[in-house]
């Protein structure tokens, strides 16, 4: 007996082939018309930093902050504190509306990062946190400026040791205190194709006490 043919069978393998070429052509042409909208990063996109480069970042960073106010002022006045964080070619500009107006556009770090800047007052286990909103002194206001950031979290620590402490605790003991910050720095590579794409620098740098705050250590060190 013989058995009929599948008709489902040979329809198939015309309508499969066919099926898949019309999503070819029209994926095709999608990108052509929209190629300026579709994110890609590849070699060319990609930007490659030098590691002398991002050395002077971070130096610049470790100096800003090694140079900022004394621990007290961080715990007692912090906006003073933040204030004094001077970074050479930058200032501080915490009322550029552009990280409101761009949120969407931003990769979900950065915009997690915005949010957690909005709590700024909560400390978490005696940890504080800082951020810094800063604009580039060179660049004319009437161009596309880039858009900079860093995110600090600062820890109140017993000199050469481990311990953290509040700023209450901290306040109140007669043990040398050493402020230790750990930072994000953030940056735009381009501003003129959305999505926004940053750059990133994480490090981090121990604040001595000055030499001035610690009787015994200028004493020891003013010794032949």
């Amino acid at each position: 007996m013989a058995v009929p043919p599948n008709r489902f069978s040979n329809l198939s393998q015309f309508w499969l082939p066919a099926t898949l070429f019309v999503l070819s052509v029209g994926s095709i042409y999608f990108t052509l018309r929209h190629d300026e909208d579709i994110p890609v990063i590849g070699p060319v996109e990609r930007t490659t930093r030098s590691s002398s480069d991002l050395e002077a970042r971070r130096r610049m960073i470790n100096q800003a902050l090694q140079g900022s106010a004394a621990w007290q002022v961080w715990c007692e006045k912090p906006a003073e504190a933040l204030a004094s964080v001077q970074l050479d070619g930058f200032h501080q500009d915490p009322t550029d509306k552009r990280w409101t107006e761009l949120r969407r556009h931003m990769p979900q770090r950065e915009q997690d990062a915005l949010l957690r800047c909005q709590n700024t007052e909560r400390t978490v286990e005696g940890r504080m946190r800082a951020c810094l909103f800063l604009g580039s002194k060179e660049q004319d206001p009437k161009d596309t400026a880039s858009l900079h950031f860093i995110e600090i979290t600062l820890e109140l620590r017993e000199q050469g040791r481990k311990k953290i402490f509040s700023c209450a605790e901290a306040l109140r003991t007669t043990q040398p205190v050493e402020l230790a910050a750990w930072y994000t720095y953030a940056w735009t590579t381009q501003m003129s194709r959305k999505p926004l794409r940053f750059e990133r620098l994480t490090g981090g740098t121990r604040i001595f006490p000055p030499l001035a705050q610690n009787p015994e250590r200028s004493t020891a060190s003013s010794r032949p």
